[in-house]
């Protein structure tokens, strides 16, 4: 009789806790597979072998695609076998296809944790006590000695977008590391900094400008709904403030806020109406 399989099957009604709850304490590998898929035949050995070195500093766990389709549409998944990685509460790494073990050993180390993410965490929280200059100069310090790792230079963006060194930010965030280009994680970056930058706008009080910037400082606090109705508002009155940074605000608060969430669909909408 086959021994059971190391790696947990997971679905949709526990997918949350057991996936993204989970890789809030350890990163979690989850192999989207079907049975009729002859490579998944293949990576399946491999991951059940690789469980029990990683247990306790990775969780895999896997999702059978034919009886979860709407996990697999979720994460996009088009190809079987995709190795899914998770960290933080998200997706963040993924391997396509029936890859070698050397492969899926890198993708798992990428992810674990080291000396020099508790070197990080510390240098976030320094400069939340107000040591900026400290917290700067270690995280340009790993993020150049790192550069596989990039929470280090994400870090780095978050710290100067909080102690509102934008110029600076701005120019880290143009110097990004290629690999980063496509990273969701780095567009959320430029998006935050155009806000930071719109609250931070000059104006006269009761102006239109002044009008803009505390709509960004509005979002930024935690008032989208509040934010995103006196920007469109703005904008029926003038399409063009600021040569244009109104509109990149909408476009920025909406890619924070995803294509889901209920204000941005409508939002859009009258966004586009508005400027055309």
């Amino acid at each position: 009789m086959a021994s059971a399989s190391p790696l947990r099957a997971v679905t949709a009604a526990d997918f949350d806790a057991a996936v993204l709850s989970r890789s809030q304490a350890l990163p979690v590998l989850v192999d989207f597979w079907a049975a009729w898929c002859a490579p998944c035949r293949v990576v399946a050995p491999l991951l059940e072998r690789l469980a029990p070195e990683y247990a306790g500093r990775v969780e895999l766990v896997k999702v059978d695609t034919d009886a979860e389709p709407e996990l697999a549409a979720r994460y996009g998944v088009r190809s079987l076998p995709t190795l899914a990685l998770f960290a933080r509460g998200a997706l963040v790494d993924a391997l396509i296809g029936a890859q070698p073990e050397g492969v899926v050993r890198v993708l798992l180390e990428r992810h674990l944790e080291r000396p020099t993410d508790v070197e990080r965490a510390a240098a976030v929280a320094d400069a939340a006590r107000g040591e900026v200059d400290a917290a700067v100069a270690t995280l340009e310090r790993l993020a150049a000695a790192e550069p596989d790792r990039p929470a280090h230079f994400l870090a780095l963006v978050d710290v100067l977008i909080g102690a509102a060194r934008l110029e600076s930010a701005a120019a880290r965030l143009e110097a990004a590391p290629v690999r980063l280009a496509n990273e969701p994680a780095l567009a959320e970056r430029r998006a935050r900094l155009e806000l930071a930058h719109a609250a931070a706008a000059p104006g006269e009080p009761g102006s239109r400008a002044a009008r803009y910037a505390a709509a960004a400082r509005q979002y930024l606090g935690g008032e989208p709904a509040a934010a995103i109705e006196a920007w469109l508002a703005l904008l029926g009155e003038e399409p063009r403030l600021g040569g244009g940074a109104l509109p990149r605000a909408l476009k920025a608060a909406f890619a924070l806020l995803g294509d889901d969430h209920e204000l941005v669909a409508a939002g859009r909408r009258r966004m586009a109406s508005l400027m055309h």
